[in-house]
């Protein structure tokens, strides 16, 4: 039975959707001004993780991921680098899209651009005028139209589901320097006055934009409904995005909870600070991607349960990128050995099964199904994708006493189903069989040799091994620190 760590109650509950079988998440995404840093890439390999075992659960997953692409930062960089704010947003969804498909988080079958609901948002901050949860403010210094603010004190009982924290609590920990637009100093905009040169829609009180929070609230409930299972994202998005989002959403609808279970990540830090733009502290995906194997970085980032935050350092990557290696070493030796063998999740608990006599090592049998155990376990208990990949090692060190060539081929395998489906389709972690191509420990040995060959001055060997690794799919790009590679 799966159990799930909810911020709503702050405790692990039993797994139960709405609707058996079926299950409705909604992740927040990306406000798309700059490229995607690791502690991004942290939270979104998480919830592909996750999404991952629904499915591998037997639940149909209905995954829904927006974009940002209108906000007080995107026209920020837009105005810095002279174009429109619509065409910035649309470089960095391409770029940021890339970069996740290469990490191996799938797509969400819905990714809705904020632009394309504001009709919905406008039809949602009416509403909540009429019904006292909002006013009108006077027009901001500069703004050509007034803004509209959610009343938080209308929504009292509501305020805190996340946090813990109440209002009159809020309001003693408020600054001295107040808007006095606003009625309390916790309400903040539904809708933002236009402004001359910035992107504007109408509505029935003047055009604006959308305010941060109404945008998830309204593409959620144009494409999930007003209630469903799993809401998603990082931590620092507790408050006020997603409380903000809890009373408006709710307000709207009256239907409470507007969200089953609040799933959040913890951040990945360096030195113990967060990863972010703001900090200057961070190291982009697809920089991280030029010198360490997208597998390695989702082993890493998955070496670790999801709530618990990550510290960042080229060391952590290191050791990463070597017990990586440990686990792809052992799964390509018994591909090797089992050229026809099962594909990823093809043999199933069948393959556990396999054959114990004529010689054959029952230690090895009964490492299979432990490792299938403890994984599922592990996945259970809150997606605990580091105890996950501890059972994983645990039939590696079984699996590397035997030599695969001289066992039964269903035993063998059971070996390789096991790494595929547990290791490769729902963590992410090895290539499939039909484009695996060589591991990571194989491209270093040719490398190895090829700076061999450089150092020797023997250049056409060493062109002849860069020219094998690019029919395998691996991009070698010489630098002054010695050669980087890639998979492409």
């Amino acid at each position: 039975m799966l159990k799930v760590h909810n911020s709503a109650s702050r405790k692990l509950e039993e797994f139960a959707p709405r609707e058996p079988g079926r299950v409705r998440m909604y992740v927040c995404g990306l406000t798309v001004y700059n490229d995607m840093h690791l502690g991004h890439a942290r939270s979104y390999v998480a919830f592909d993780a996750m999404r991952r075992w629904l499915e591998h659960s037997g639940y149909a997953v209905e995954h829904v991921q927006n974009h940002t692409d209108i906000d007080d930062k995107i026209i920020a960089r837009a105005v810095e680098e002279g174009v429109t704010p619509a065409d910035l947003a649309e470089r960095y969804i391409e770029r940021t899209s890339a970069d996740l498909g290469a990490l191996g988080v799938r797509p969400p079958h819905q990714m809705p651009r904020a632009t394309d609901y504001v009709e919905q948002m406008v039809a949602l901050v009416a509403d909540l005028l009429v019904k006292g949860h909002a006013y009108v403010a006077p027009a901001a210094e500069g703004a050509l139209a007034p803004d509209v603010y959610f009343d938080v004190p209308s929504a009292s009982e509501q305020f805190g589901t996340l946090t813990g924290q109440s209002l009159e609590e809020l309001e003693a920990g408020a600054r001295v320097a107040v808007d006095p637009r606003k009625r309390n100093p916790a309400d903040f905009a539904l809708w933002k006055g236009a402004r001359e040169g910035e992107p504007s829609w109408e509505s029935p009180w003047g055009a604006g934009r959308p305010g941060w929070h109404i945008e998830c609230s309204a593409m959620s409930l144009a494409l999930l409904g007003p209630q469903f299972d799993i809401h998603g994202g990082g931590s620092d998005l507790k408050f006020p995005h997603h409380e903000s989002e809890i009373l408006q959403t709710e307000c709207h609808t009256g239907k409470h909870p507007m969200v089953r279970y609040w799933l959040h990540t913890g951040f990945l830090t360096i030195d113990k600070e967060k990863m972010s733009k703001s900090l200057d502290n961070f190291f982009l995906v697809r920089d991280v991607l030029q010198h360490s194997s997208a597998e390695v970085v989702r082993f890493y980032l998955l070496n670790g349960h999801y709530r618990s935050p990550i510290d960042f350092s080229d060391a952590a990557l290191d050791e990463a990128a070597a017990a990586h290696d440990r686990l792809a070493a052992t799964l390509h030796r018994y591909r090797a050995a089992s050229p026809q063998g099962a594909a990823a999740g093809a043999a199933g608990d069948a393959a556990v099964a396999a054959p114990t006599g004529d010689g054959q090592p029952e230690a090895l049998r009964d490492a299979v199904a432990t490792a299938r155990a403890d994984f599922t376990t592990a996945m259970d208990d809150d997606f605990n994708t580091r105890e996950a990949l501890a059972a994983l090692f645990g039939l590696a060190r079984e699996a590397n006493r035997h030599a695969p060539e001289s066992l039964a081929p269903e035993l063998r395998d059971a070996v390789v189903s096991t790494f595929e489906e547990l290791g490769g389709e729902v963590l992410g972690l090895f290539t499939p069989r039909e484009a695996a191509g060589p591991s990571d420990a194989e491209i270093k040995a040719l490398l190895a040799q090829r700076e061999a060959a450089r150092a020797a001055q023997e250049w056409a060997e060493a062109d002849r091994i860069r020219d094998e690794l690019a029919e395998q799919g691996v991009e070698v790009q010489d630098t002054p620190d010695g050669a980087r590679w890639r998979r492409v």
